[in-house]
């Protein structure tokens, strides 16, 4: 094989519980990767190991092999980017990242220091709070704590924080393990099944507000993070912009008991002046936390007032995913956003292995 930059290894699937979101992220970077030009290498990540895929087909390929015996091998042959489609888990909390940094490799998404504070909600809304942004009021939840005295630790969230609540795992991703609660025995029982599998649960307070998402493409050399277009959610209150609805586009209306459409404004109906403010916030993020080639942001705005709840370094790449959606209101076709990541990938490697700034 070349050694050439025009050789991407697509890397997806996993075993964890977003795996077939992964699955359908990498059918369509696949695509748009071949558009933009690359020739794709194919390898999903299967209990057994990792599995590089024949024939374009994401479903089968060869014998399954060790992660670092494929790395090692696509290493010599020279390819030198990987394009990164594990969502959540060990794909995006910066241990590939500290993998492929063995290898030499360039990668998108965040590098090991930004993927382990991006992936735990609990870390990112502590350093975001840090920076002096508004995030909801909150309470960290620990197992053994728990365990002792459920009741009183219902009772003190009571107390502290108003009604309704989102219970969220920290680590879950895809708006995986997040429940919207109203009363105390719902609270109880949320917390009780998270925390059998869990230890650490964190309950927030339901901000009633427009729910806002906004993609960040890494900076090129020399530049700066580019902020891409909000995107709008536009969900009853108390309906969780979930996995079912993601997939489908559709949500269960709790007053009219129908099915509806999903609808997103993109770009999203905010005043100017807030979207500037909010546009310098996630660059001033992006940038802190080393969120690497893209991140997307989720926040809540509420009587002019902002506050953050989560962001993702390997965001969906699907036709309903809300990055590829606010590309396009952004100039940037599939192939374009394709270009650019690979583009911000190499550039990231190349300060994180010159000493320059933004190694981490």
């Amino acid at each position: 094989m070349a050694n050439s930059r025009d050789h991407v290894l697509l890397l997806f699937g996993g075993t964890w519980s977003e795996r077939d979101v992964s699955i359908k992220s990498a059918e369509q970077a696949q695509r748009w990767l071949s558009k933009a030009g690359f020739h794709v290498v194919l390898v999903r990540w299967d209990e057994q190991g990792w599995v590089i895929c024949t024939d374009d087909n994401l479903v089968g390929g060869n014998e399954a092999r060790p992660p670092w015996e494929l790395l090692e091998q696509f290493s010599s042959e020279g390819i030198e980017v990987v394009f990164n489609c594990l969502h959540g888990g060990p794909g995006e909390d910066g241990t590939v990242a500290a993998w492929l940094d063995m290898f030499r490799l360039a990668y998108t998404g965040a590098g090991v220091v930004g993927g382990a504070v991006s992936a735990c909600k609990i870390t990112f809304r502590q350093r975001v709070k840090g920076l002096g942004f508004r995030v909801p009021h909150a309470a960290v939840i620990h197992a053994e704590i728990w365990r002792k005295s459920a009741d009183q630790v219902v009772s003190q969230i009571q107390a502290a924080i108003d009604s309704p609540w989102v219970v969220k795992d920290p680590q879950g991703g895809s708006s995986d393990g997040v429940k919207v609660v109203a009363n105390v025995n719902e609270l109880q029982l949320a917390i009780s099944e998270l925390m059998e599998n869990q230890s650490l649960v964190l309950v927030e307070q339901l901000v009633i507000g427009q729910e806002i998402s906004i993609p960040c493409l890494g900076n090129r050399q020399g530049g700066f993070p580019q902020v891409l277009q909000a995107v709008e959610i536009c969900l009853p209150p108390g309906v969780p912009f979930g996995r079912q609805v993601k997939d489908s586009g559709k949500f269960i209306d709790p007053e009219e008991r129908q099915l509806c459409e999903l609808k997103l404004n993109c770009p999203a109906e905010v005043d100017a002046d807030l979207q500037v403010e909010m546009a310098r916030a996630i660059k001033q993020i992006h940038m802190e936390f080393d969120l690497g080639t893209c991140s997307r942001t989720d926040l809540i705005l509420a009587d002019s007032e902002f506050y953050f709840l989560e962001t993702n370094t390997c965001p969906g790449m699907t036709e309903r995913s809300l990055v590829p959606h606010s590309a396009i209101q952004s100039g940037l076709d599939g192939p374009e956003l394709m270009r650019r990541m690979i583009d911000g990938a190499i550039s990231q490697h190349l300060r994180r292995w010159s000493g320059g700034s933004g190694v981490h």
